[in-house]
């Protein structure tokens, strides 16, 4: 059984968002220091005003969807868990590389058949041709052939 982590994963960083404190609320300030962000001033910092405004019921929702997102992730590690702790007591599988159909050569003793190998020398290469263009000039040349003996 295949899981998807993608779609808990975006849902557990925005609850993780949804439960940090805003700066408003911790009584300091936010500053913005390069590309980061921090509660202390640094160096070239810039203070950042910050300000929650949602009301109750989306700040519960909030919270109540971050619940969910935990409760989701705990059974997604327990299940986890379950089925790696199950696949390491079973023993590994062997794979045989050898194909089904496999074809006789030489080794198997001198009573086998083997088929005779072609005469004309494969290309490595592939090469797209028309059969009736390549059919009218075989006749063509075997014409030409016939009227050059006559």
């Amino acid at each position: 059984m295949k899981l998807s982590h993608a779609p808990i994963a975006a849902l557990l960083a925005a609850a993780c968002a949804q439960l940090v404190p805003p700066a408003a609320h911790a009584g300091t300030e936010t500053w913005r220091c390069g590309s980061t962000y921090t509660d202390q001033p640094c160096q070239g910092g810039k203070a950042i005003a910050l300000d929650d405004a949602r009301d109750a019921t989306q700040k519960r929702e909030a919270d109540g969807a971050t619940r969910e997102a935990m409760a989701a992730a705990d059974r997604l590690q327990r299940e986890r868990v379950r089925l790696e702790s199950a696949q390491a007591r079973r023993a590994p599988a062997l794979i045989d590389n050898k194909p089904l159909n496999a074809k006789p050569d030489s080794s198997q003793g001198p009573g086998v058949a083997q088929k005779k190998k072609k005469s004309k020398k494969e290309s490595d290469y592939f090469s797209a041709h028309d059969p009736v263009a390549t059919a009218k000039k075989k006749a063509a040349k075997a014409g030409s052939k016939s009227a050059a003996k006559n």
